[in-house]
């Protein structure tokens, strides 16, 4: 026989939070109001043009600007509770190139962060172009923009950087870019707000007729993809290399394997497997061992965007709306 509670016992608060804290999130959700709603498909928003991230629960989407060809509409999206919002628009420069993104969770303050890093188009052939910062708190809804600075530079404007969103990794968000002939990493650490530079490897792309590079984590490092243009020097050959020890630019390996001319490096997953979209007869999402060279075809049909996480958490974040513009789906 199992002993009734009295009515004057009661549990505790912190009590409650920590059963609720264990709970998945779709449970939680059941009991969020008088309705009993509960999670059951998950219905994307149609007004963005590409995903840009996903962290702790949270996707970033974007969307061009009507005038422009950079990102200038920014939402975020709950995909559990189905809730996305508009970020608090920003006013586009006519001078902008290009605008690159990323979206990062800042533990010690549990709060998300948006970089955009804006690069402006030359205006004269003697002065190079410039690059400047605009971060997003998401728990004050604003934005502050301000200079990039990187003390190991000295001085020198940073004029463009890849388009592709930033690599959130190491509390850190990374960018390829460039400052006069020198290329190399551009880190934004999260908590001090500082850009640092992170030296990619020496002379990687001697011999190389580059296609496109990609910054990725293989294995918990760093990494780097980079593949060549088939049709100019015909190798066949995607180059991994992976920073061992984080920052130190020594640490640098290199692994060369075949790879097919037609692939797009997508990401690596926990196991080390490369996730690559084929153009063959029709789009293939496929892993790619490295190591084994032995090749899978996951029967996903052809999507708008893929994303790998290693471990999809779910998160209450948009629950209650915030200032910006709050929508429900469904």
């Amino acid at each position: 026989m199992v002993p009734m509670m009295s009515q004057h016992h009661h549990l505790s608060d912190q009590m409650v939070y920590d059963i609720l804290s264990r709970l998945p999130v779709k449970s939680i959700i059941r009991f969020s109001d008088n309705t009993l709603t509960e999670v059951s498909r998950i219905e994307i928003p149609c007004l963005y043009e590409a995903i840009v991230g996903f962290c702790n629960g949270l996707f970033i989407l974007a969307s061009p600007s009507p005038m422009e060809h950079s990102f200038q509409h920014i939402y975020l999206w709950n995909p559990i509770i189905r809730k996305f919002m508009r970020v608090a628009s920003i006013l586009g420069q006519p001078s902008t190139s290009s605008v690159t993104l990323g979206f990062a969770y800042h533990p010690r303050k549990n709060d998300f962060k948006i970089l955009r890093l804006v690069c402006f188009k030359n205006k004269g052939k003697l002065l190079p172009a410039k690059a400047e910062a605009e971060v997003y708190t998401l728990s004050t809804a604003s934005w502050r923009k301000f200079s990039i600075s990187v003390d190991s530079l000295s001085g020198l404007n940073i004029y463009r950087i890849s388009e592709s969103p930033s690599l959130f990794f190491n509390g850190a968000l990374h960018s390829i870019a460039f400052s006069r002939d020198y290329k190399f990493i551009l880190s934004f650490d999260v908590d001090d707000e500082r850009f640092r530079e992170i030296r990619l490897p020496q002379n990687y792309l001697v011999g190389v007729s580059l296609r496109k590079e990609w910054l990725t984590i293989l294995k918990g490092s760093l990494a780097l993809i980079v593949i060549g243009d088939a049709q100019i020097d015909w190798s066949g050959v995607c180059h991994i290399w992976v920073m061992t020890e984080y920052g130190v630019a020594k640490s640098w390996i290199k692994k060369s394997v075949p790879m097919d001319k037609h692939a797009k490096f997508l990401s690596c997953t926990i196991n080390g497997e490369l996730l690559i979209r084929r153009y063959d007869m029709k789009v293939r999402i496929v892993l790619f061992d490295p190591e084994s060279l032995k090749e899978e075809v996951l029967r996903i049909p052809d999507p708008r965007d893929v994303i790998y996480t290693t471990n999809f958490v779910e998160s209450l974040v948009l629950l209650d709306g915030l200032s910006n513009e709050s929508y429900s789906l469904g």
